[in-house]
């Protein structure tokens, strides 16, 4: 069994590739399976608290999940002021210029998860997708607008690929994205922030997403489906 959850963006996406550091002005184009199972072990912990969480960890981390990204995605690349550093003799922050990038996205997203067979377990997980409103860095919006279960797999199904793994073969136009996801031995102290045994569990690879460039400019990048994939 299957849970497909459609997510329309609200807001600008950003999420910088696991591999940079915060100076890195680079973003994927859409959330890594990390950074959506973090988002959702948040929320299990926040409705359920840290005990019960802990004992669904395995659970939420052997989540297979699909994607099957939005119809179009428009890269904009900006310039910030932003304050870096602090400087103790001048007693002021350091100023400095760093490059952005932002993803508006047209059309909804789709992720599928397969599910577990304790009812009680995929209840709870639906709980949290829905009260999560942003995958990525805080500001990217968007919303839960669409849930079915169904039992036919999203392998081979137009535009959907699998993010759990690396992509085994080139694709006609397809667009290379760096993925993270917690790695399979991988334990609740070593995703937790605040344990100091927390060292990420993850491991890194590449995904073709179906995309293909439709346009590109001095500060923007356009992205698309080809048609059939819509």
């Amino acid at each position: 069994m299957w849970g497909y959850l459609a997510f329309e963006p609200a807001a600008a996406f950003s999420l910088r590739p696991s591999n940079t550091t915060a100076n890195g002005g680079k973003s994927l184009v859409c959330p890594t399976p990390y950074a959506i199972k973090m988002a959702l072990l948040d929320r299990l912990i926040r409705l359920y608290g840290v005990e019960s969480m802990e004992a669904l960890f395995p659970v939420v981390r052997d989540k297979v999940i699909y994607l099957r990204p939005a119809l179009a995605t428009a890269v904009n690349r900006t310039f910030q002021k932003v304050l870096r550093g602090w400087d103790g003799k001048a007693g002021e922050w350091t100023p400095t210029i760093a490059q952005r990038e932002y993803c508006f996205q047209a059309g909804a997203l789709t992720l599928a998860i397969n599910l577990d067979a304790d009812q009680g377990v995929n209840a709870a997980i639906l709980d949290a997708f829905t009260a999560i409103n942003y995958f990525g860095r805080r500001g990217s919006f968007l919303q839960l607008i669409d849930w079915m279960q169904e039992e036919s797999s999203p392998e081979g199904r137009s535009g959907f690929v699998n993010l759990c793994q690396a992509s085994g073969r080139l694709m006609s136009g397809g667009f290379l994205q760096r993925m993270d996801n917690m790695r399979a031995d991988a334990t609740f102290d070593e995703i937790s922030i605040f344990s100091p045994r927390g060292d990420g569990g993850r491991e890194s690879y590449t995904v073709i997403l179906p995309y293909q460039l439709r346009h590109h400019g001095f500060n923007h990048t356009i992205y698309a489906l080809p048609e059939g994939r819509e």
